[in-house]
């Protein structure tokens, strides 16, 4: 090999590393910046506080009652207010959060009672 070729190769083999490793460091950059806005939106999710009481999920009729409750809680959590006005997709996207929040907050109350409600209302929608 002559010396101008082991030269050109050398050059060559030098910008292929110096470009993979900048494609190297701007992936890591990216990743770094997606898991922190995903960790930054998951610490404060929105909460609204629900009352009732234990006796309420002992019938269907009490059950039901707190499930309303919930069921209005989710939707502010969710951003569907009588006021809001949302395209549809927003609206899409807000009442699969509706049902994910009710599902989990179903899910933590764990009382048959209120299960079944939740079961049936769901039921009712599809």
């Amino acid at each position: 090999m002559t010396r101008l070729n082991s030269t050109f190769v050398l050059r060559r083999t030098s910008e292929r590393l110096t470009a993979g490793a900048a494609a190297i460091g701007a992936t890591f950059l990216m990743l770094l910046t997606v898991d922190v806005r995903a960790a930054a939106a998951e610490t404060n999710p929105p909460r609204v506080s629900v009352s009732y009481q234990q006796t309420d999920l002992a019938s269907e009729q009490g059950s039901a009652k707190v499930y309303r409750k919930l069921k209005i809680a989710a939707h502010k959590v969710c951003g569907l207010g009588l006021e809001t006005r949302l395209t549809l997709e927003e609206r899409g996207r807000a009442l699969k959060c509706v049902e994910g929040a009710l599902a989990d907050v179903v899910q933590r109350i764990d009382r048959p009672m209120l299960t079944s409600v939740h079961a049936a209302s769901t039921r009712d929608l599809g």
